[in-house]
């Protein structure tokens, strides 16, 4: 108590100032109308950017937290999305099937998805690769098909358990089935190695019919799902076989953008691969 009265004595004339100050701004700006709209509107403008700034930091250091959740809840919907396309297309080409014998519930998909962010690109030709931020911890294996929102990415390479590598179509190891839209004909996606954006689909017959803009989807594979986007025409280009067609696609997925991926994996895929390997 005693150190409390020091100090105001001490400071007295510092605490008049002040109270002065403090009374005479009272006196201003109650009982003077301009004055008290100015404090009243530069008191409005310092708390809004005061709770503006606030809401923006909160926003941001949720916004990793929030980005994961919608990134799995993506990949829910894409597992049931396809889950609801094949059980479709199995009805329409069931043709004798009569509603007698339908599932009131649609049946689980072969498929479900990994959801996983890009943590490096390198762009280097032959070793062109992508990592991302989910390994064998989380149930990915080695031949994993990748997925962005806008079409196919590549191929799992290797892991480890928290990490995998990934081999993109943009690298000249990739190879992948592909079609165009609404044709039978399949042919082989490749990358020639000169633009980052582009492919090609060669071993096209020559007779399949095409315009610039039709879209390539996946068709016999492995690794994918069918019908997946690649990309879509933008020409033609010489073919080494005269018998086959091989087109320019511009690829779906933007590389140099690319950051919110999905890794694929299938239920049915090692029971497969055992049954194939098998063969003599």
């Amino acid at each position: 108590m005693r150190n409390l009265l020091t100090f105001i004595i001490r400071n007295s004339s510092w605490l008049v100032a002040i109270v002065l100050i403090v009374f005479s701004f009272h006196l201003l700006f109650s009982y003077n109308s301009y004055q008290r709209s100015v404090y009243l509107s530069s008191a409005n403008n310092v708390t809004g950017w005061f709770y503006e700034t606030s809401n923006k930091a909160t926003t941001f250091i949720h916004l990793s937290k929030n980005n994961k959740l919608l990134l799995e809840r993506n990949a829910q919907l894409e597992s049931e999305l396809y889950s609801l396309k094949t059980h479709l297309q199995d009805m329409q080409m069931d043709t004798l099937t009569t509603n007698a014998f339908l599932s009131d519930s649609i049946p689980v998909s072969q498929f479900s998805f990994i959801p996983a962010e890009v943590t490096n690109v390198s762009f280097s030709g032959p070793n062109t690769f992508i990592t991302v931020n989910k390994g064998s911890l989380h149930g990915v294996k080695p031949d994993m098909g990748v997925v962005s929102q806008n079409g196919v990415v590549g191929v799992v390479l290797t892991v480890s358990p928290k990490f995998s590598v990934i081999i993109p179509i943009i690298n000249p190891k990739f190879r992948l089935s592909g079609k165009l839209k609404n044709s039978n004909n399949t042919g082989s996606i490749s990358w020639d190695g000169k633009d980052l954006n582009v492919a090609q689909i060669g071993e096209l017959p020559k007779h399949e019919v095409f315009q610039p803009g039709d879209t390539v989807l996946t068709s016999f594979s492995r690794i994918f799902p069918k019908d997946i986007v690649i990309g879509y025409v933008i020409g033609q280009i010489p073919s080494k076989d005269d018998n086959f067609n091989t087109l320019n696609v511009r690829i779906a997925t933007d590389f140099y953008s690319v950051r919110d991926i999905h890794i694929i994996d299938d239920k049915y895929y090692d029971e497969q691969k055992q049954l194939e390997n098998s063969i003599p």
